[in-house]
């Protein structure tokens, strides 16, 4: 979901020039917006849009910290490495489990996740076109892709719109003007971010022809080593190059590139007249449909997918939380757009069907067209005994103020009621409290643990888990560092797997209790936020601690 690569240089009253004609004059401590000098005015950029650039194109500057312990060595990671030590003392091996992702597309022969592909075994040596298992799905191999063809979809508030418009809802309705006030405030905020994107890429596109023509590089990591020795022109096409690299961690390819991938969404996301369901190949009046979409989960237009894949069943040492898991892969999330809770429900009884013991989904919204739908497929995974792990959301906010979705909690008979097996997870950085010695080129801002960008709520939010500069695994055999509750997510229900492989006979309400109860707590330390100024860590979730791998291991032994 969000992604932080931000640089020393953007402290209080530093001025630097850095492209299209623009001098950085300041940023606030908070770092909630930051001004520049565009043609003799002053123009105020939100920060999430510079947030957005670096959350979709990724970086890799930290070690990988997310495994690692506070007191050995130094990062507020889950103490997974820690724990692995242990268990080698112990002697004990894991029980295989299925760990369903449900997200944009998978990798699947990436090679340090291949090996722990989840094998349908009944379709694999069954008879191809035949639903050999029963289950409703014909071939499902490894999986399932309720998307089929299509790759982007809309907004779930542009839906909504559409159905009201087609419904003929009065727009006085008050259900009506909040949804088209949402409508018209998200593609307003998206046209904004794609102008300034075009302002980068044009910059950049002169910036790079300047140094081919002289016959220097363009990589910003080789220009920060000479951008010394040149001049003229050359040296003033390096510093926009830098200057961008500076703000959003990204070389001018990439930000190119990045151009024409935003134009197309600020296109597609919007449009009112879509209609996924054609792409799809399913009846959307039919909730409870069947072996719509397609066998093939792999599309990779996203990394997202394989990046979540990573941080629960890597096999490379570091990076998988649960690297003996085997990975069920359900393709539910667009690339672009807003997951429907039909493909979501769906997915969700698809892998309670079919072994799966835990289910992590990196994704949410603020609207839905089914909600209730969704709440009994999470209700029908709970009677199975399938563990739930979602993401809180990175718009920094209260999520028990501002409901997002698929929902967290529900009313009944006028009584607040929470899943026994879902875990709602926020997203924590490396460090404690913010010190230069941590973090020397600022790219956490000055926030604290608690990542600036992750939703909350001491009453929604269960735990944290690490979120900010996660390396994991990418398309074409790649790794990448993302950040985002997407990310804490996945931590999460990784160390959930590791329970659940060593402790098979626990039950999913056990294991989401123990995850809680062992969370990793910091009484008394304040940390920055953007809505609540600075305020006790604690009051940010419902445990205030940190997902703790040695700690639940260790309580999860005491209960065994």
């Amino acid at each position: 979901m969000k992604k932080l690569h931000f640089l020393s240089i953007l402290v209080l009253a530093v001025v630097f020039t850095f492209g299209f004609g623009t001098t950085l004059n300041s940023v606030n401590d908070y770092g909630y917006h930051y001004t520049v000098v565009l043609d003799g005015k002053e123009v105020t950029i939100p920060m999430n849009v510079f947030d957005k650039i670096r959350t979709d194109i990724g970086g890799t500057d930290l070690p990988d910290w997310a495994q690692l312990s506070p007191e050995k060595d130094g990062y507020e990671g889950t103490r997974t490495l820690e724990l692995y030590d242990y268990i080698k003392t112990l002697g004990l091996e894991p029980k295989p489990i299925i760990v369903a992702i449900m997200d944009s597309g998978f990798e699947m022969d990436h090679p340090d996740l291949k090996a722990n592909i989840w094998n349908n075994e009944a379709e694999i040596n069954g008879v191809a076109g035949v639903d050999d298992d029963n289950n409703g799905f014909v071939d499902d191999f490894h999986g399932w892709n309720f998307l089929g063809k299509a790759t982007n979809l809309t907004l779930e508030v542009t839906r909504e719109y559409a159905r009201l418009q087609k419904e003929g809802v009065p727009e006085t309705d008050a259900y009506y003007k909040k949804v088209k006030e949402e409508y018209d405030r998200k593609k307003k905020e998206d046209s904004e971010t794609y102008d300034y994107i075009k302002m980068l890429a044009k910059d950049l596109k002169d910036a790079v022809a300047v140094l081919k023509e002289n016959k220097v590089t363009t990589d910003p990591k080789k220009l920060q080593e000479i951008s010394g020795t040149l001049t003229g022109k050359s040296k003033e096409a390096a510093q926009k190059i830098l200057g961008t690299y500076m703000l959003v961690g990204a070389g001018p390819d990439e930000i190119i590139e990045y151009e024409n991938s935003y134009k197309g969404k600020v296109e597609s996301l919007y449009d009112l007249n879509f209609d996924g369901s054609k792409l799809i190949g399913d009846n959307p009046n039919v909730l409870d449909e069947k072996n719509y979409g397609d066998n093939d989960p792999s599309p990779k237009e996203s990394k997202h997918g394989t990046h979540v894949a990573g941080i629960i069943g890597s096999t490379k040492k570091g990076i998988g939380q649960a690297p003996f898991v085997k990975l069920m892969y359900i393709r539910v999330v667009p690339a672009d757009g807003d997951e429907r809770d039909k493909d979501i429900a769906n997915g969700i009884r698809y892998a309670a069907d079919n072994g799966a013991s835990i289910i992590n989904l990196s994704a949410g919204k603020y609207f839905a067209g089914n909600a209730d739908y969704v709440k009994e497929a999470i209700q029908y995974a709970e009677s199975k005994g399938v563990l739930f792990v979602v993401a809180a959301g990175n718009e920094g906010t209260d999520i028990e103020k501002t409901v997002n979705y698929p929902m967290k909690f529900y009313v009944e008979n006028g009584e607040i009621k929470y899943f026994s097996n879902l875990v709602c997870v926020g997203a924590s950085t490396w460090m404690k409290q913010w010190n230069k010695e941590k973090d020397p080129l600022n790219k956490n801002r000055k926030f604290d643990l608690a990542a600036s960008f992750s939703n909350f709520s001491e009453n929604v939010v269960d735990v944290f888990a690490p979120g900010i500069e996660i390396n994991s695994t990418v398309p074409n055999g790649g790794y990448m560092s993302l950040s985002g509750t997407s990310m804490a997510s996945p931590e999460t229900a990784g160390v959930a797997a590791i329970i659940k492989g060593y402790f098979p006979n626990l039950t999913a309400a056990q294991i989401k209790d123990i995850l809680t109860k062992s969370s990793r707590k910091y009484n008394g330390v304040e940390v920055k936020t953007n809505e609540l100024g600075r305020v006790d860590f604690a009051r940010l979730s419902k445990t205030g601690g940190i997902v703790d791998a040695y700690n639940a291991f260790k309580m999860a032994m005491d209960m065994k």
